[in-house]
């Protein structure tokens, strides 16, 4: 029974991890987090981390993946805001390059396009309108805000248009 107190000691750290990946998906970053701001014993979150990667459960780059797909397709932000959040929650740059390009590529995802349709939402673009450099300022710091390229702001409303001073001169 000596064995028996060694495996107790991650049960409580294994339970809330388990209890916190019922309820959605999460990073290892965020999951050790949180079982750190419940005062589990280092040794026992270090166990239940490995525990939860070991059954399937904990898996950076495949929450990477469908985060990603789903940050893109529902519009919310372009590929540099995808590629902030993610690594705001601790996943390494080459698995979120990787699965934001897998992302990009299952939704045939067209910047141009998503940044419109946040635009068109936001009152900041319509088809033939065209748009008094005030609002094409506030356009282009939206679309930098949501983690789209400046190219992109570009093409959608004008050169210099992504620039936050006034187009004059240099």
């Amino acid at each position: 029974m000596a064995d028996t107190s060694k495996d107790a000691d991650p049960d409580p750290a294994l339970r809330h991890a388990l209890r916190l990946l019922s309820m959605r998906a999460r990073t290892r970053q965020e999951l050790q987090q949180a079982l750190a701001r419940k005062e589990h014993p280092a040794a026992a979150i270090a166990a239940a981390l490995e525990r939860v990667q070991a059954l399937g459960y904990l898996d950076d780059a495949r929450y990477a993946r469908a985060r990603a797909e789903s940050l893109l397709r529902e519009g919310k932000m372009g590929p540099q805001g995808v590629t902030q959040h993610l690594r705001a929650r601790g996943i390494p740059a080459e698995v979120v390059r990787s699965a934001l390009e897998d992302a990009q590529r299952a939704l045939d995802f067209d910047p141009d396009a998503a940044a419109r349709a946040l635009l068109e939402r936001r009152g900041l673009y319509a088809p033939g309108r065209t748009l008094t450099d005030k609002e094409k300022g506030k356009a282009a710091r939206v679309l930098a805000a949501r983690g789209f390229s400046a190219a992109v702001a570009e093409r959608l409303l004008g050169a210099g248009a992504a620039l936050d001073s006034p187009p004059e001169g240099d």
